[in-house]
């Protein structure tokens, strides 16, 4: 289903996070719709596509930031909170909490009372699957996980759930891993999928994702927020696949033939991890795996949308699709191809 147009024309709409992944997507989704649009979020790069957006307000500052955040958001009638980050090492673990949670505090008591809040959470606060695709209905076992953003988003949706509790109309939307193109700002997702396309991922850790199109759960947003129930959570999810299938459609869609995608064993991850740690504390650049990643990894986070699907009319195309849009984008902003010895693990198929 489609966002319905004369629901959103004149309707005065900020996206917190609206340089994100996919608070762009929503955002350009909102301008095609007719609505008047104001983006809260850091200042990106001057060549980032927000700035080539008509009739679009771009308010440059902190979600923490009340009063910033307060006038920002005065006078609208819907406010999709997507501002956050996704740190797996480094001195952004630090300020997870803060992002995530302060942010959310700060936008709930910012936004105007008559407003809509939509809320962006994520699957991790469902919790992980045994193989079993959860629902939103399901008990959360992640209590003790060691990984900020998990700990984060999820007191970060206990706010937002809390204020709906008290009578503020909020919707909680939990999507899937965010894949697709258009990353300008390097996604989670993104990172990894250029890790293995440039042959640096040999082996698949043993766990599963569920895999989503960024394009249609910025779709899935403006249905949430046109048709969901206040209170409610909504899992826009797309395909359960686990991470060896993954890598084997992710070689597929780059024209590769990879030697061998073999499954890493639990204990070798950590090892790995240990070494990566250790070298990324002299080169500053993200490990992979880090300790955060191995924590994922052992996980399988497999996820049940019907209630998208039948209350929202929710809709994704195929992994296959999105992964093809993605690597076709990349592809076309830089040389993504092996060299030296990933070239030899990593091999373009025959003619």
């Amino acid at each position: 289903m489609k966002p319905s147009r004369k629901f959103w024309s004149g309707k005065t709409v900020c996206v917190t996070g609206g340089t994100g992944f996919v608070g762009f997507q929503i955002v350009r989704q909102l301008v095609g719709a007719g609505a008047l649009v104001r983006c809260l979020a850091l200042r990106p790069a001057d060549t980032h596509p927000i700035f080539a957006l008509e009739r679009v307000e771009t308010h440059f500052g902190d979600v923490c930031d009340m009063q910033f955040v307060r006038k920002v958001l005065s006078g609208c009638d819907v406010v999709f909170h997507t501002a956050g980050i996704v740190a797996v090492w480094g001195p952004g673990l630090s300020r997870m909490h803060e992002i995530h949670v302060a942010g959310t505090r700060s936008v709930l008591a910012a936004a105007p009372p008559q407003a809509r809040v939509v809320h962006t959470s994520s699957i991790v606060t469902i919790g992980a699957s045994d193989g079993r695709p959860l629902t939103e209905d399901d008990t959360w076992n992640l209590q003790g996980l060691q990984v900020e953003y998990v700990q984060a988003k999820r007191g970060a949706e206990e706010l937002a759930l809390a204020e709906a509790a008290r009578g503020r109309d909020v919707v909680v939307v939990n999507p899937g891993l965010l894949i697709g193109p258009e990353d300008y700002e390097g996604s989670f997702m993104g990172r990894f999928c250029l890790r293995f396309w440039k042959g640096r991922i040999f082996l698949a850790p043993s766990g599963g994702a569920n895999l989503v199109d960024v394009r249609d759960v910025a779709v899935g947003h403006l249905l949430a927020a046109e048709r969901g129930r206040s209170g409610r959570r909504y899992i826009m999810g797309g395909e359960n696949v686990s991470l060896p299938a993954l890598m084997r459609t992710m070689a597929s869609v780059a024209n590769m033939r990879p030697r061998a995608i073999g499954r890493m064993p639990h204990w070798f991850e950590w090892v790995v991890a240990t070494g990566e740690e250790f070298r990324a504390v002299f080169h500053r650049r993200e490990p992979y795996p880090s300790f955060q990643h191995v924590r994922l990894n052992r996980l399988t986070w497999f996820y049940d949308w019907t209630r998208a699907r039948e209350e929202l009319e929710f809709q994704p195309r195929p992994v296959l699709e999105s992964l093809r849009d993605a690597f076709e984008w990349h592809a076309a902003r830089q040389p993504i191809q092996p060299r030296g010895l990933y070239r030899f693990w990593m091999r373009p198929k025959g003619p």
